[in-house]
């Protein structure tokens, strides 16, 4: 295992920083996903990590040591590609084998550590196979087992999955946590998939535009997110941003009062997300602009003054585009950033006890 650690990183190409004064540290043994979207820098950052790009500034160190200028071969480090690189000419015992042969390891320790991880990744009955002749998991196991057997520090894979099918990567989601858990190597992992980030990490760096927007546990980074980028990014349906106003400790979305809040008075962006969402009777008027059924559950869209909003209902919910409905929001769990750099205001939200601004007028 190995702890990693990025210090001011920056890849320039020409005059583009892709990756920018990146600052960041990674405990031994995590299972760290770089995730973005396409373009952001990540798959930069990782071939950065395998000595395969050299930063244009800053340092990179394993354990404390800077191996900015430590080649490829000597950093302790296995890499396992999107489209997997198997020879097509070897079969799968030989294509696992490749690494402790190019090292120049005796025929029988091969054998041995072929056989271990081959039984791990349940490769035994596929090894006298070729890579032409395996499935498109198989093939990722294959590689997997490639990488496996030299015992590395630290492991590297770039988008793995992505070219599986939506069951398949399931599977092989659940894999790669078992095998993280057995083996306790450090992982850094790339992916533009915010559902596989969140399912197989302990840490993940969401980065956007090269820069490092957030970094934390899978919990955090869903749960209080650092900014509009991450919030929106992170969360399936993605989460809605609404216009709010906070005036004298009330959270008003659409002229109603959904919160009480400590946030200074002055115009807020507010962030719901769909699990935090209740249709009902009272709130804010609205009407439904598409229902979509995903067998346990069905996803209603609602749009009125206030924008859109997407709320997570019964499978069983009766409501059809047009028709009228009202929403509330579960007061403490809004986020508010900042309405014009985008970054959270640390101010939580709750329920709203005693007469509202509204309420007051009336009585008047």
């Amino acid at each position: 295992m190995a702890s990693i650690a990025f210090e001011g990183l920056t890849k320039r190409f020409g005059t583009t920083d892709v990756v920018r004064g990146i600052d960041l540290a990674v405990p031994s043994g995590a299972f760290l996903s770089l995730l973005g979207p396409s373009g952001c820098g990540k798959s930069t950052l990782l071939r950065m990590l395998a000595g395969l790009e050299d930063p244009s500034e800053g340092r990179i160190l394993f354990d404390g040591e800077v191996v900015n200028d430590v080649p490829p071969g000597r950093r302790d480090i296995a890499m396992v590609f999107q489209s997997y690189a198997l020879y097509p000419h070897m079969t799968v015992a030989q294509n696992i084998a490749y690494p402790l042969r190019k090292r120049g390891v005796k025929r029988a320790e091969r054998d041995a550590a072929v056989a271990r991880v081959a039984a791990m990744l349940q490769l035994d009955a596929l090894l006298a196979r070729r890579p032409r002749e395996l499935s498109g998991g198989q093939q990722q196991r294959v590689a997997l087992g490639r990488a496996l057997v030299r015992d590395p520090r630290i492991f590297l894979l770039d988008e793995p999955l992505s070219n599986l099918d939506a069951t398949l990567r399931s599977l092989m989601r659940s894999e790669l946590v078992a095998l993280h858990r057995r083996i306790g190597r450090t992982m850094v992992y790339v992916t533009h998939d915010q559902l596989e980030a969140m399912t197989m990490s302990t840490h993940v760096a969401v980065i956007d535009g090269g820069v490092l927007q957030q970094f934390g546990s899978p919990a955090d980074v869903y749960r209080r997110p650092a900014n509009r980028m991450v919030a929106g990014f992170i969360g399936t349906p993605a989460m809605a941003f609404l216009d709010g106003v906070v005036a004298a400790g009330r959270l008003l979305v659409a002229g109603e009062v959904v919160a009480a809040t400590g946030a200074a008075d002055g115009a807020v962006t507010v962030g719901v997300r769909a699990e935090d969402v209740t249709i009902g009777d009272g709130g804010i008027a609205a009407r439904v602009s598409h229902v979509e059924a995903v067998g346990h559950e069905t996803l209603v869209t609602l749009e009125g003054g206030f924008g859109r909003v997407t709320a997570r209902a019964a499978a069983d919910c009766a409501l059809v585009p047009g028709d009228a409905a009202a929403w509330a929001a579960r007061a403490e769990r809004l986020h508010l950033f900042d309405d014009r750099s985008g970054v959270r205001l640390d101010a939580p939200c709750s329920p709203v006890r005693g007469p509202t601004p509204r309420d007051e007028q009336h009585d008047g």
